[in-house]
């Protein structure tokens, strides 16, 4: 019996209850609006502020003194009251007041001169356009696209219409008073979208085609962040549940593979699109499962994140030569692609060091790649390299500044045994690929390999807990990067993105533009659902279940799996020891784990599952992993899966 509960339970369809919730009891985060982040810097801006909406002060305040003053009132003639009405204010229109409104028209010229040469193939089409706003960014498409349709869904119609009655008065352009956010709103505003004709395949094996005659754009960016129920941002919540809607074909995705722009907060887009391997969570996954590229188009500049180094080492640390041989290969493609260079203003820093660097050279990214040192650039050195300055100026000694002279010498002596570290892993590395070079030509026999193999992993077993933290991290970042494609969404980016200020939005909260390009997902991925093989539900669970156990080799992930699931999956998967394919022939350190398999290597395993004679059946899946589905991940990362 509590088996079968739990069955039942795990095959309800969790999400549609946000479909038909009316109003979502969103909550507010920490963060609270202040008077630095309300100053207009455009005209829009200006306008917007004029509504009043927006303010420094809590609302509960406002609310107490109305409440003070009704316990206060006084009695008044009758006059004094016809009075009072008469010179009684109009009420100004109700909004919501964490909305982030892009208002610079500079910035969105500057974004679609950037990406034209890719908008071009949705000229003239259907635009849904969910939360416009003040309607900046949807005018410049408007403009760009000329489409034959634009449907613009604004909750908040009344108080925007008059920011919209430009763009209104152009033709086959509508205003839907309704929230694009509420899946049974949304559906019926997907009524007007007269030309599109449903092309669903009833066979999972039949791949869905692209379709460029619909553009959806969407603004999911607010300050304070908008919470629902476990989940820190409503807008990686959302964003979850429409990348899952390519998996289903549901939404606007059973038109076609549907392209979308949609603007998130700036550190949203770190869950779906992270630029480090120990942040590819389950999001991220599900998004290289989803899509042909989802590439940051615009945000804020890393170099300007105002972090703790510890808050910096979780978010970008990995080797610095990968983060620059990344962007010069992401310039190359910009170049292919006819995108080019972004203009000067809108430069990353890390895109002006590359363009400095590499000008003029010839030689490919790949093959630097091979031949640097490894190097991890710690958040401490800026702070050593800033202090080496001034004692080489004079302005730093030990006696007018012993302080911050014995920062010096511990920031030194830190860095130094950092390097002697770094050498060491450089070694360990090196060891690796000797490993897998010596055993595909066959120079040694089976007993010198296992002996070599068995001591190297001795060695990094023996390196001690952080020092094996930091090889793991070098390791495997470089061995997602060097795979052809690179393994991270990030590092196959067709451009570099544009750097934005935080005055081209109101509130002035930098906020980042993703472009999404859904793709066919596997067809066992397809595979839900009661009256399915239930694949692609099975695949849920076999992945959460060997990410917990992530750093371990794939054989020991799959002996948690299920017991027997090891010799009956990695004979069916050969990839895992292909080299070529991002495997790696060895055992233990020196083979893949889990938190580095790419995209096949995870359809490959889904695919030995399947082919398994004594693999379980979706029930008997639940019943060993079924609790780790109702835990909520950790800071709201994953979503409920939205069923059609």
């Amino acid at each position: 019996m509590w088996l079968a509960l739990r069955y039942v339970r795990a095959t309800l369809p969790i999400p549609c209850r946000l479909a038909t919730t009316p109003t979502p009891s969103f909550r507010c985060a920490a963060s609270t609006l202040t008077k630095d982040l309300l100053k207009a810097s455009t005209p829009v801006a200006e306008k917007l502020a004029n509504t009043d909406l927006w303010s420094h002060q809590p609302r509960r305040t406002a609310a107490k003194k109305q409440t003070t003053k009704s316990k206060t009132k006084t009695k008044t003639s009758s006059r004094s009251k016809i009075k009072a009405v008469q010179n009684e204010k109009p009420s100004k229109p109700s909004g919501d007041r964490s909305r982030v409104n892009i208002v610079s028209e500079k910035l969105c010229d500057d974004i679609v001169n950037y990406i034209g040469p890719s908008l071009k193939r949705h000229v003239g089409c259907d635009l849904l356009d969910i939360n416009p706003g003040a309607g900046v960014w949807s005018k410049a498409l408007n403009d760009a696209l000329q489409p034959r349709s634009h449907i613009l869904m604004e909750p908040d119609a009344e108080l925007y219409r008059p920011f919209l009655e430009p763009l209104l008065s152009k033709p086959n352009t509508r205003l839907v008073p309704h929230s694009g956010i509420l899946w049974d709103e949304l559906q019926t505003a997907m009524g007007y979208l007269e030309h599109q004709v449903e092309q669903r395949p009833s066979d999972p094996s039949v791949d869905p085609r692209r379709n460029d005659t619909l553009l959806v754009t969407a603004n999911l960016s607010y300050f304070p962040k908008r919470r629902f129920r476990n989940f820190d941002s409503i807008a990686v919540l959302v964003l979850y549940q429409l990348l899952t809607s390519v998996r289903f074909g549901s939404l606007f995705q059973k038109y076609g593979l549907v392209r979308m722009l949609i603007w998130v907060n700036d550190d949203d887009k770190r869950t779906f699109l992270p630029r480090c391997l120990q942040n590819r969570k389950k999001s991220a996954l599900q998004a290289e499962f989803a899509c042909e590229w989802l590439a940051e188009v615009a945000g804020k500049d890393p170099a300007s994140l105002q972090v703790t180094p510890e808050q910096l080492r979780k978010l970008y640390l990995r080797d610095k030569w990968i983060n620059v041989d990344s962007a010069r290969e992401a310039l190359a493609r910009a170049k292919a692609n006819g995108t080019g260079l972004p203009p000067p203003h809108r430069r990353m820093e890390l895109t002006d060091e590359v363009i400095r660097r590499y000008k003029g050279r010839t030689k490919s990214a790949a093959e630097a790649a091979q031949v640097r040192p490894s190097y991890i650039e710690r958040p401490y050195m800026a702070e050593l390299e800033a202090l080496d300055r001034a004692a080489a100026a004079g302005e730093l000694n030990p006696d007018d500044h012993p302080k911050e002279w014995a920062r010096r010498a511990a920031l030194r002596a830190q860095a130094t045994k950092q390097e002697k570290w770094t050498a060491r892993f450089r070694e360990l590395l090196q060891e690796l690929d000797d490993l897998t070079r010596l055993r595909a030509a066959g120079a040694l026999t089976a007993a010198e390999l296992a002996a070599r193999e068995a001591r190297y992993n001795e060695e990094v077993q023996n390196l001690g807990k952080n020092p094996l933290i930091d090889f793991r991290l070098l390791r495997d970042n470089a061995h997602v990067y060097r795979q052809r494609p690179p393994v991270l969404l990030w590092d196959r980016r067709p451009w570099e993105p544009l750097r934005v200020a935080d005055h081209e939005f109101f509130p002035n909260v930098e906020t980042a533009l993703l472009d999404v390009q859904p793709k066919a997902m596997h067809r066992l991925l397809r595979e839900a659902g009661p009256g399915s093989s239930r694949a692609g539900d099975m695949f849920d669970l076999i992945q959460r279940s060997m990410l917990t156990t992530s750093l371990e080799p794939v054989s020991a992930s799959l002996d948690k799996l299920w017991p027997g699931a090891r010799e009956g999956i990695l004979e069916r998967c050969p990839s895992l020891r292909d080299p070529a394919r991002g495997g790696l022939p060895g055992d233990g350190h020196a083979g893949v784990c889990a938190r580095v398999l790419n995209e096949a290597q995870w359809m490959e395993i889904l695919e030995g599952f399947m082919e398994w004679p004594f693999r379980p059946t979706y029930a008997e899946l639940i019943g060993r992993h079924g609790d780790d589905m109702e835990m909520p991940e950790p800071e709201g990362q994953h979503g409920p899966e939205f069923v059609a």
